[in-house]
């Protein structure tokens, strides 16, 4: 017989083992999402994927992106660059993660606080109100804003643009400067050589002249969810009353262009054109859509060459 003490015991190991199946089910799903991509200003073929947890799908070139690795990173992926040759990954607060042929390693630049990882074509890193950008060879501590920072760009150290709580801010002679009459900026595009950001009512924002843009699709204001700039050409991405929308800036003039075809169970994450006029659009469900210049919409593949399973390291260790 079993008596009331068993069946308690029984029941705990019933709720573990739910739990337990839960999380390993939602950890994996979670592992084909996306959660960042590093644009590649040559070839946005040659752009990486990142996913929550660190999974890295490195690409080809031609339109395959792999995962060779599991995950590693014990935070929510909210944001990735290229420092040097080194992947950096971000998530809500520090500490930031470096990956390394060994792993990723937790990597502390000796600030505290939230954390907001740049898009620009220049790696950066705001930690509270500190902001850092990669010369080259190290971070470099380039100064601190007024204000929290919500979104963050740099083409280099000088060349730094800040979103706060407090407004828009380039960086100029060793300091921050609020760009007067600047709209609530939502994000920052990627790529350069000039800062483009989407505004929290919709709008394309061109930071260096100051210019609220509004593309319109068939005639209807089109709300702007993601930027991406190229030498020459800026692209807009967002949604009308009747799906997806893309617009293509170039020459002074808006022009539409045929949209990526994202499902309607799914949203852009992240968008990325490069110097052949050639645009990326990934999505948080994980797909990869390319659009080569002059081409149409041709779909990412992604692949696993996951090792077999063995004993190895832990979780991200620090340094």
């Amino acid at each position: 017989m079993i008596g009331r003490a068993d069946h308690a015991v029984m029941n705990a190991w019933a709720v573990l083992a739910g739990v337990v199946a839960l999380a390993a089910g939602v950890a994996s799903a979670r592992a084909d999402v996306l959660a960042a991509i590093v644009p590649s200003g040559d070839d946005v073929r040659r752009s990486i994927a990142v996913g929550p947890s660190g999974q890295v799908w490195e690409p080809d070139g031609t339109g395959t992106w792999t995962r060779r690795a599991e995950g590693g990173v014990a935070a929510d992926v909210r944001g990735a660059a290229l420092a040097g040759n080194a992947l950096v990954v971000g998530g809500k607060s520090v500490p930031l993660y470096r990956k390394e042929s060994a792993g990723w390693i937790a990597m502390r630049l000796g600030e505290r606080g939230r954390t907001t990882v740049g898009t620009g074509p220049r790696a950066s890193i705001a930690i509270g109100k500190t902001i850092f950008v990669w010369n080259g060879a190290t971070w470099k501590r380039v100064g601190r804003t007024l204000g929290n920072v919500g979104a963050l760009w740099a083409a280099s150290e000088t060349k730094v643009v800040v979103a706060t709580d407090t407004g828009v801010a380039r960086y100029a002679a060793g300091g921050f400067t609020v760009v007067t009459g600047a709209p609530e900026v939502a994000a920052f595009g990627t790529g350069g050589p000039a800062p483009w950001a989407t505004t929290t009512d919709g709008a394309a924002y061109e930071v260096t002249t100051r210019r609220v843009h509004r593309p319109t699709v068939a005639g209807e204001p089109m709300m702007v969810e993601l930027v991406a700039v190229s030498a020459g050409t800026t692209w807009a991405l967002g949604r009308t009353t009747t799906g997806i929308g893309l617009g293509r800036f170039h020459k002074g003039a808006w022009t539409e262009a045929i949209p990526p075809p994202i499902a309607d169970d799914d949203a852009a994450l992240a968008m990325a054109a490069d110097a052949s006029g050639a645009l990326l659009v990934a999505t948080r469900g994980g797909a990869l859509h390319v659009l080569p210049d002059g081409g149409s919409w041709t779909a990412g593949t992604r692949a696993e060459a996951l090792p077999a399973a063995t004993p190895g390291p832990g979780p991200a260790r620090g340094r």
